[in-house]
């Protein structure tokens, strides 16, 4: 039996205060469905956690979109969601024959079929797991901002306007990823972020920058500066496709070039870093875990600090 190759579109993440917006595009297997699917919204986060497995274990096709805060504020978050939603489409394996979005508004530019559908997130199965997905994604994201930004509860409202959210948003100003043309972000300063202006924090920038640079790259972090008592410390401890990555940072201003960063991750400091790794991979009881060791770079000599990041940058002696 042929069926219409439909695609449902969904985001989450439109009206938080900090973070992406994230898009999904789901196209579902006709044949094997998973059961519960509905709004996000209306589920409990571990059934939305198994759902979501299930849809990426059976789904023909899944297709995720994310725009960042900064792209948010220079445009505006409606267009940053549409955005969101065509890049979601885009890297679609398949190409739907129809795509079925949520709301009452068209995703401009598709080549597509399309139709908006308002409560679609409860009424069509695959803008219910496009929904699922999105949000799941999202909140993945927010919890590793949160190893990040652990003062702002990132793990809990996942950037949503809560009372704690405001509060603590009043106390300290705004974080990197707070989105400044959103009220009352518009009104915190800045300066108030505890590493602002400081020139000997760049270190701990560095850190923070290249921990950002991953989480949007598809990695989870799992620890921010982690210490393994007089063996010492790991900057970023992350995973990825099944993969513990343990990361060095080094941050530096005024060099022509990295090299010189690259030089301070010595024979020694590899042989520490490998004793690190063992003892968090003990202490979380992480069983035949497939290890990377990983550098990245952070040059502060400009505006906009420029991060290298190198793979596989060693193995520890």
């Amino acid at each position: 039996m042929n069926h219409k190759v439909i695609a449902g579109v969904d985001e989450a993440g439109r009206g938080p205060l900090a973070g992406p917006v994230v898009a999904a595009a789901v196209i579902l297997d006709p044949e094997n469905i998973p059961i519960g699917l509905r709004d996000s919204k209306k589920l409990s986060e571990k059934m939305r956690n198994t759902l979501a497995e299930q849809i990426r274990a059976s789904a023909r096709a899944i297709g995720i979109g994310i725009v960042h805060e900064q792209d948010i504020d220079s445009t505006n978050i409606l267009q940053a969601t549409f955005k969101a939603m065509q890049l979601a489409i885009a890297t679609l394996n398949i190409s739907p024959e129809e795509v079925l979005v949520d709301g009452n508004l068209a995703i401009p530019g598709l080549p597509h079929e399309q139709k908006a559908i308002v409560g679609g997130d409860d009424l069509v199965s695959e803008i219910s797991a496009a929904s699922i997905i999105a949000k799941t994604t999202r909140d993945a994201m927010m919890v590793s901002y949160d190893i990040l930004f652990p003062e702002y509860g990132f793990k809990s409202h996942k950037g949503y306007g809560s009372e704690a959210h405001m509060d603590v948003l009043r106390e300290r100003g705004r974080c990197p990823i707070h989105r400044r043309s959103f009220r009352p972000v518009d009104t915190s300063p800045g300066e108030h972020y505890k590493y602002f202006g400081l020139r000997d924090a760049y270190g701990r920038m560095g850190e923070i920058f290249a921990g950002m640079y991953l989480i949007r790259n598809g990695y989870s972090l799992r620890a921010h500066s982690y210490h393994a008592g007089w063996t010492g410390e790991i900057d970023l401890i992350a995973a990825k496709n099944d993969e513990i990555i343990f990361v060095e940072v080094k941050s530096f201003a005024g060099e022509a070039d990295d090299s010189l960063a690259l030089e301070r991750v010595t024979p020694k400091k590899q042989k520490q870093i490998g004793k690190i790794a063992e003892i968090y991979l003990q202490k979380h009881e992480v069983e035949e875990a497939e290890c990377k060791f990983e550098i990245m770079t952070v040059n502060f000599s400009r505006p906009k600090p420029t991060i290298l990041h190198y793979q596989d940058a060693f193995l520890p002696l």
